[in-house]
């Protein structure tokens, strides 16, 4: 009696079903590859112009992403991790075009290197 009563598969619930969410997430990560690519290529100095108009598509994406409906949790699991790579892309990028802006932006320089160590300066003096 339980299998009379039991849900259709995933694949045609919903807006979107778990195949086609699934097709749709990989090529947004596809997607969020390359863009992390042109963009370090833009910050290491071998191309003259970020890509802008990359980034604004893939903003929209992102946003149209974050407003749909997902039929299985792995699918809506998929999702948020893939939103939350790009928050992080995001933020970083859009700090670093700002640092280039202003003339700040050291390529490959990390953290470390923004703030030196004051005990390097010291062991240098002492020396």
């Amino acid at each position: 009696m339980a299998l009379g009563n039991s849900k259709p598969p995933a694949t045609g619930r919903g807006i979107l079903g778990s195949e086609k969410a699934v097709q749709q997430l990989h090529q947004l990560e596809i997607k969020l590859e390359q863009l992390t690519r042109k963009f370090n290529r833009y910050f290491n100095g071998f191309e003259r112009s970020p890509p802008l108009l990359d980034f604004e598509a893939m903003k929209r994406e992102m946003r149209e992403l974050q407003q749909q409906p997902f039929s299985t949790g792995q699918s809506r699991f998929k999702a948020q991790n893939l939103l939350a790579r790009w928050q992080a892309h995001h933020s970083k990028w859009t700090r670093d075009l700002a640092r280039k802006e202003d003339g700040t932006y050291k390529p490959g320089a990390g953290a470390a290197a923004m703030h030196p160590l004051k005990d390097d300066a010291d062991e240098t003096e002492s020396v």
